[in-house]
């Protein structure tokens, strides 16, 4: 991930948006050598809001728990089991 001072950030900032949209590389801007935000693709930012809402839903994350400790213990099946077949 690239960082940035606010300084270049404010100079570049037409080709920051454009390198960061699409699918890019977020980029960090910090003042003094310290991270204060972070510029980055809006479809990526709310996959990642919609991810921390799902953890915040008690059943989803129950169920997430759930299959962690199944996949921790063994309590797997294979694509072939569940399919009859290759998927790919």
């Amino acid at each position: 991930m690239e960082a940035m001072s606010i300084a270049e950030a404010r100079a570049n900032f037409s080709s920051v948006v454009k390198g960061t949209s699409s699918g890019g590389e977020p980029v960090i801007i910090h003042s003094r050598g310290k991270p204060k935000v972070v510029i980055m693709d809006v479809a990526e930012y709310r996959e990642i809001m919609a991810t921390l809402e799902e953890m915040n839903d008690p059943e989803a994350r129950a169920l997430l728990e759930k299959g962690e400790e199944d996949i921790k213990k063994g309590r797997t099946k294979t694509v072939e089991e569940i399919f009859g077949e290759a998927i790919l």
